[in-house]
């Protein structure tokens, strides 16, 4: 019996010995963290975290936090630990699974404020490098950091809403615009990005519902009635964006784009007239203005492949139509003509524009200048 008692009180001794171990060690990384000896303050951490003894201990976590959050604000240390705010972030995480009180989220909130600012930092970098996947990744963790004391970031989810878009990643787009315009949250751009990727996502009764509701909660907002109406376009609702860019038109008469928008509208739904008249109107009010001087020469030329194609389909006795057609096409083919020479005046590289001239010189009749353009698409196509 005497044996028995004494095996166990030395195995007692052992297991408090090694428990104590770990609890020196992690005064010993505190002591590292102050003097900014972070390799050394890391080596004890992990060894703290992992034991038995102390791998629930709430101080053991938080340090570790700090260690880490230390380390992803020093540039130089982030080449050896490239992940820390990753590994602060798994430390406050569980900290707060130990602990979830507000007192705990109180007395840690710089250190929770200052994290989400570092993943704010990165998603911000990414997105100047134009990686929006992984814009949209440090983005998130920033928000999933702000959750932990309860704080929901709008900025921070419609920046991830926003580059899961532009990274084409749909569903994390809609989650995160859908969130914010379930919340009503005061931001325009919310429900435009909603529209625009609902329509990605061929959900075009959604993005309809969406558009309306923004034009009615926004009605003095210029930028929801141009994404709007861009949505609208891009849907093939002719209809419903003539309706909407009518109803800006009253609000901002002199407006090119809103001209432009409409005119497209009105060409795509066979409006020639309309659509040419609101063409027109665009360069009035602005005769630099690139995409009214593109869509102008591009009208042109359409209109003169359509009244070629009604002259190509008529009966071989209608010759006087036939004539009739022939010569407004060439009409619309000259008209192009000033629009996409002003194209290249501002973009001199562009093939397709150069084409698109050559092809018109071609249908009337002009060989040496057609040829012209065609040796310069070659010249730029290294032919």
């Amino acid at each position: 019996m005497k044996n028995r008692i004494l095996v166990l009180a030395l195995a007692l001794a052992c297991f408090t010995g090694v428990g104590m171990a770990q609890v020196k060690s992690l005064k010993s990384a505190k002591r590292f963290l102050q003097q900014e000896k972070y390799s050394d303050a890391v080596a004890l951490i992990e060894k703290v975290v992992v034991d038995p003894e102390t791998a629930d201990m709430l101080d053991a976590w938080v340090t570790r936090g700090k260690i880490y959050l230390a380390i992803s604000r020093n540039p130089l240390m982030l080449r050896d630990y490239p992940t820390a705010a990753d590994m602060s972030k798994e430390s406050y995480e569980k900290a707060f699974q130990i602990d979830p009180s507000d007192k705990n989220v109180f007395l840690l909130r710089n250190d929770i404020n200052g994290l989400a600012n570092v993943f704010y930092d990165n998603g911000a970098r990414r997105y100047e490098e134009r990686n929006f996947a992984l814009a949209a990744e440090e983005f998130e963790k920033s928000f999933q950091v702000s959750q932990m004391e309860g704080v929901y970031d709008t900025n921070c989810a419609f920046n991830i809403a926003l580059c899961a878009s532009n990274a084409g990643v749909l569903d994390k787009a809609i989650e995160y615009y859908k969130a914010l315009v379930d919340a009503g949250a005061p931001l325009s751009g919310a429900y435009v990005g909603l529209a625009d990727a609902y329509f990605r996502n061929d959900q075009k009764e959604e993005a309809s519902a969406v558009i309306e509701n923004a034009v009615s909660l926004f009605p003095d907002d210029r930028n929801i009635y141009i994404n709007a109406s861009s949505v609208y376009l891009r849907m093939g609702a002719n209809e419903k964006a003539s309706e909407l860019l009518n109803t800006a038109l009253e609000k901002w008469s002199d407006d090119a784009p809103f001209q432009l928008f409409i005119g497209i509208a009105y060409e795509n739904d066979g409006k020639y007239d309309e659509a040419e008249a609101a063409y027109t109107k665009a360069l009035d009010l602005n005769p630099d203005y690139a995409d009214a001087i593109y869509n102008t020469g591009a009208f042109y030329v359409n209109q003169g492949i359509r009244l070629k194609d009604e002259a190509n389909a008529l009966p071989l006795e209608e010759e006087t139509k036939y004539a009739e057609l022939e010569a407004a096409a060439k009409e619309m083919f000259n008209k192009s003509i000033p629009y996409l020479q002003k194209v290249l005046e501002a973009q001199p590289q562009n093939v397709n524009v150069m084409m698109t001239l050559r092809d018109v010189y071609m249908q009337l009749g002009q060989s040496a200048a057609a040829k012209e353009w065609g040796d310069k698409v070659k010249e730029l196509q290294g032919e």
